[in-house]
């Protein structure tokens, strides 16, 4: 029996390329072990059956932007949840696929109130996190307010 080895290291037995070439590739979603797509270069294979898939780049990932829709009653804390490839819009427009790694290390902008709902922009873009930060106070923001119940007599 032979021990289990980095998919990475695998990768570059089989397709004759160098290491960080290999973790490039499994790092971009182009690689399937058994049929399901691996990015984690450090997963172990033993038999199984690695595959490149067609038209794999081995590119470096470029940190990300997201936007999101901040539901009414979330935390500022509670985001992972909410920050996943499964949760992405069906009518996205972007070319991009959705990457495990674009969802590491991403820091909010500027924080609704729990109760509050609407955009809030995520990045891992040390310059979009600079500016949107730097500039908060001078940002327009706009509330809209649902008022519910009935008006007290000689009230507004």
């Amino acid at each position: 029996m032979t021990d289990p080895i980095r998919l990475s290291k695998r990768l570059a037995e089989l397709t004759a390329c160098s290491r960080r070439e290999a973790e490039l590739y499994i790092e971009g979603g182009w690689v399937s072990v058994d049929g399901e797509v691996i990015e984690e270069p450090q997963f172990k294979v033993l038999d199984q059956r690695v595959e490149l898939l067609p038209g794999a780049r081995a590119e470096t990932i470029e940190p990300a932007t997201l936007l999101l829709h901040k539901p009414a009653g979330w935390r500022h804390d509670d985001f992972e949840g909410l920050l996943a490839a499964g949760r992405r819009w069906s009518d996205d427009p972007s070319p991009l696929r959705a990457l495990k790694k674009h969802f590491a290390r991403q820091r909010p902008t500027l924080a609704l109130d729990s109760e509050a709902s609407g955009l809030v922009v995520f990045s891992q873009q040390h310059g979009v996190l600079r500016k949107l930060v730097d500039d908060g106070a001078r940002l327009e923001q706009e509330y809209l307010v649902e008022v519910a119940g009935d008006r007290a007599a000689g009230g507004l």
